[in-house]
């Protein structure tokens, strides 16, 4: 399978190295072209990446050309957010299934719009898998394991913390705090609980970051308390203070016990989980991360291997034939969620009902 990667910038090119590495280990794929628009820089990555394999890698200004060409099969998508929206339904046009970062598109008009026009169509229902790579996640996944077989009853909060230690990078277009940073974290709550929220309220500050960058945003430092059916919260932090390093935390509180996964600490390339029961503990396990080296962004140590465990599912449901299990819908719905959570951190701690239009 011919795969290209659109957006070559600071996570798109760490998608075309893992692309690389699952054509050698699997052999069923290979890195075929690369496509962005930024000057010379899709040619200058695939020179870069040339190295790497025998097949020769191809270079694009625009998706358009990428299809004109005929060059790939199926394309991983990590343009401008502002560009989701075209490059996907381009691509998908074309016949192609695509993986696409998060959030689905740059606003929730255009989200809905595209979730509707995917979902009037057989094949593009199935077309568009959304990139939640922690769903993927090996401490995340463990984690998930004991709560669904009861090691801590039913859950009846979850915490989700997601801190950046740096401002986005110069020019970066960012659609809002939440609709950037904590769409992930909406969707991990709803992946473990298996629940949408009914309303949400929280609180949001501009700190420290807005006074070190370019890049505006609505807020840089935000707490969202979700509301579900039930007995059910969740808590998230999300924030770009984080001075200190990368913090990724989840707590999840049941009746009979807690389990945490993750905390800030010296070594950033290893994971803790821990399943806390009223007798004590019920199980520890730690995982060994990845060190892509100091020119990665923070993130790519903490969650590099799931971005690669994502796009092997893909490949995997794209081969099969088969749906994807977090498509156009998940991401559709964490929008909707961060965006009404937006509306509520403007007003400042007033509860908001969470419409959904796809269920």
């Amino acid at each position: 399978m011919r795969i290209a990667v659109v957006g070559v910038g600071r996570i798109g090119v760490f998608h075309a190295r893992h692309v690389q590495e699952l054509a050698a280990e699997r052999g069923d794929c290979v890195l075929a072209a690369l496509v962005d628009g930024y000057g010379d820089l899709a040619a200058r990555v695939a020179a870069e990446l040339q190295d790497g394999q025998e097949a020769p890698i191809a270079a694009f200004e625009d998706v358009a050309a990428l299809v004109a060409a005929g060059a790939a099969d199926g394309a991983f998508i990590a343009s401008r957010t502002e560009d989701h929206y075209r490059d996907a339904r381009t691509l998908i046009d074309a016949g192609m299934r695509v993986l696409l970062e998060k959030p689905l598109t740059h606003s929730l008009a255009t989200a809905r719009e595209f979730a509707a026009y995917l979902d009037a169509d057989d094949f593009r229902r199935t077309a568009l898998m959304q990139a939640f790579m922690r769903r993927f996640d090996g401490p995340l996944l463990y984690a998930k394991e004991h709560i669904d077989r009861g090691a801590i009853g039913t859950p009846f909060k979850i915490v989700s913390i997601l801190e950046d230690p740096v401002p986005p990078p110069a020019g970066y277009n960012s659609p809002g705090l939440l609709a950037d940073m904590a769409v992930h974290n909406i969707d991990e709550i709803a992946w473990f609980s298996g629940q949408r929220p009914e309303r949400v309220g929280g609180c949001g500050s501009l700190l420290y970051n807005q006074g070190i960058t370019d890049v505006e945003e609505d807020f840089d430092d935000a707490f969202l308390q979700l509301y579900f059916p039930g007995a059910l919260v969740g808590q998230i932090a999300v924030s770009r203070n984080h001075v200190a390093g990368y913090r990724n935390e989840t707590w999840v509180y049941g009746p009979e016990g807690v389990v945490h996964v993750g905390a800030f600490s010296e070594d950033p390339l290893q994971v803790e989980v821990e399943v806390i029961g009223r007798g004590g503990l019920v199980a520890r396990r730690e995982f060994p991360l990845r060190d892509y080296g100091v020119a990665a962004p923070v993130f790519m140590g903490r969650f590099g291997l799931a971005y690669k465990a994502e796009l092997a599912y893909y490949l995997d449901q794209c081969v099969a034939g088969a749906p994807f299990a977090v498509d156009h819908g998940a991401g559709l719905a964490a929008l909707e969620v961060a965006v009404a959570g937006s509306g509520a951190l403007r007003k400042k701690s007033e509860e908001i009902a969470v419409e959904f239009t796809r269920m």
